[in-house]
């Protein structure tokens, strides 16, 4: 299933979108100054199929003409756990709501797939994602300590 803002298409992760789907994902870890080799996720996107398309996962790109501007991913934690990762958008679209469209159709996958709860994980100085998760009724659960990187872990119910 698709769904459309303007030009902007959420669409289910193919193999040609890789080297895009990398280089939106390195950016993403720049801008939140996390060093690549201090990625908690690391490894994940080097074997897409097994990490996210097993069933009750997924990694949804956003499109704009042939350019993947935004991304994200959804993974098992236990049956009715998920987590929602690799949450990006380009700096040149940002703002645009594409981050709210990409989180909405992934919370709605959760759903479908019989989630009831949704988690994920964000730096306590990224204050747009914060406020993103925050209007879509996430709250904060904790902060975790990876090395000598803080996250910040959010929640939401998605349903009974």
């Amino acid at each position: 299933m698709m769904t459309m803002t303007e030009d902007f298409v959420i669409r289910e992760y193919r193999n040609v979108d890789h080297a895009q789907v990398a280089a939106l994902n390195a950016y993403g870890l720049a801008a939140a100054g996390v060093p690549a080799d201090a990625d908690v996720y690391a490894g994940d996107l080097d074997d897409i199929d097994a990490t996210y398309l097993t069933g009750r996962g997924t990694l949804l790109v956003g499109q704009l003409g042939t350019d993947v501007v935004a991304m994200g991913a959804l993974r098992e934690i236990d049956p009715v756990t998920c987590e929602i990762t690799r949450m990006r958008v380009a700096p040149h679209v940002q703002g645009r709501g594409y981050g709210k469209a990409m989180l909405a159709r992934l919370e709605e996958i959760a759903r479908s797939h019989g989630y009831r709860r949704a988690t994920l994980l964000t730096g306590p100085d990224q204050r747009p994602a914060i406020d993103l998760y925050e209007a879509a009724n996430y709250t904060v659960v904790g902060t975790e300590r990876h090395d000598l990187l803080v996250g910040v872990r959010m929640s939401k119910q998605l349903g009974e």
